[in-house]
């Protein structure tokens, strides 16, 4: 399934700011992402489906200062707080950033988010 960048921004959009990350990567799954990578710093988003599939959003006005220091314990409560749906993507990526996390990648068949510091280094992984 081609999925298009509009698709993606007409969940987001319905879905609004504070849903929780099963059901935003549900919709997503539906319409064919298997898996994406925020990057903190630029705010960009990569969408990647099947047979190499990829959409990349260059920036969705998200990006977030990222700290020197690595604070593992503020990146997992805050990690968990954004899948939960306590936080908007805004405000997570703000406190993750804040945190030294510089990016998460999101397995939306195996329902687990990697959030990784500079060197990618896998800081913490969530379930959703």
């Amino acid at each position: 399934m081609m999925f298009k960048l509009d698709a993606i921004d007409h969940v987001l959009a319905t879905l609004g700011d504070h849903a929780d990350f099963a059901t935003i990567a549900q919709k997503e799954a539906d319409l064919g992402v298997q898996h994406f990578q925020y990057d903190v710093a630029s705010g960009a988003t990569t969408y990647f489906g099947a047979n190499g599939y990829i959409v990349e959003r260059q920036t969705n006005g998200h990006a977030a200062t990222v700290a020197r220091e690595l604070d593992a314990a503020t990146v997992e409560q805050v990690a968990n707080n954004y899948v939960s749906g306590q936080l908007s993507l805004a405000d997570a990526a703000k406190q993750l950033g804040a945190a030294g996390c510089h990016a998460w990648t999101a397995n939306l068949k195996r329902k687990i988010i990697d959030f990784s510091g500079a060197e990618g280094k896998i800081i913490v992984a969530v379930n959703f």
